[in-house]
């Protein structure tokens, strides 16, 4: 139901809009197979991963009158980056298919103060992917 509007909004925008450009049908099927894609992600994130020790404490060395600088268990501190689930990995894979273009012209239908003479659009997909989509001015000089 969700593609529906989306491609019904797309291709259909209101009629005392003149502004609006309708959005063609290779776009409008891109943004379709990436919104049914990515359905499928959950609203929240699930947990990270619980952290792991990389080295576990060993038995005592026996002491023979040397003072060792380390203390305790040795930990190597990392990053805990949790593993993409299948649901991100086909949301991304459909992601990386849309074109620019695509990305623009829907995202060009958003009020003007959005708007900059170059930007970029980032959609982040959990730990998966971060796909970005670069996008001219929407702005019209007035003169």
């Amino acid at each position: 139901m969700k593609a529906f509007i989306l491609v019904f909004l797309c291709v259909f925008p209101m009629a005392a809009e003149s502004h609006w450009k309708v959005i063609g049908p290779l776009c409008a099927s891109q943004i379709t197979l990436v919104d049914h894609a990515c359905s499928f992600l959950p609203f929240a994130l699930p947990p990270p991963t619980p952290p792991s020790l990389i080295a576990a404490p060993g038995p005592a060395r026996p002491d023979n009158g040397h003072h060792s600088r380390r203390h305790g268990p040795h930990r190597r501190h990392r990053r805990h980056r949790r593993e993409s689930t299948p649901e991100e990995e086909i949301c991304c894979r459909w992601l990386r298919e849309v074109d620019d273009e695509c990305v623009c012209q829907l995202l060009a239908q958003l009020p003007a103060f959005l708007s900059k003479p170059v930007h970029q659009y980032s959609v982040i997909v959990g730990e998966a992917c971060n796909e970005n989509f670069q996008c001219g001015s929407g702005i019209k000089p007035h003169g």
